[in-house]
């Protein structure tokens, strides 16, 4: 996306966070994930100028994961904050937004219920951080996109709607 501001013209870079990745934004960096089951983990972090945005597939790695990733919720919070470079002082000053978890599939069996899994996964871990929830649209029948805008350290998440057949 390209934009004008008086005599400047600003390119943004898109990057779109696809399923289990995590990636972080500064400057002119638009960061997006379409989720449905999948939860989306953004972070806004004002004063040190830097935004990131998991795309957690599942709720919890089977073991003890070392790598960075967000294939896993209990994954994509540590990776987070060591791409960012937050330490514990800095997790008061950071914007936590939380988005998708919906339940796309309409079998009410608990194996089918990885969106409400994820949803829990994600509070459960950023609670045990000490990080606070900003934002928070979890649940319902219906995927959403959200975008993380860098330069304007702002966001936004929007339903998409379902298509009938």
């Amino acid at each position: 996306m390209i934009t004008s501001t008086g005599s400047d013209i600003i390119e943004y870079h898109h990057l779109d966070v696809g399923m289990g990745e995590v990636k972080i934004g500064a400057h002119y960096d638009l960061l997006q994930a379409v989720l449905g089951s999948c939860v989306g983990i953004g972070f806004i972090w004002k004063k040190a100028g830097r935004c990131g945005l998991a795309h957690c597939l599942l709720p919890e790695a089977p073991g003890q994961i070392c790598s960075l990733g967000a294939r896993y919720v209990n994954q994509a919070v540590p990776s987070l904050l060591k791409l960012m470079r937050a330490t514990e002082e800095d997790y008061p000053d950071i914007e936590v937004i939380l988005a998708g978890g919906a339940q796309m599939l309409h079998n009410g069996s608990p194996r089918f219920q990885v969106g409400m899994l994820n949803a829990v996964a994600a509070k459960k871990y950023l609670g045990e951080c000490g990080l606070r929830l900003s934002y928070c649209e979890l649940g319902g029948r219906c995927g959403r996109r959200i975008l993380i805008d860098c330069a304007q350290q702002s966001f936004s998440v929007s339903e998409i709607a379902q298509r009938r057949n």
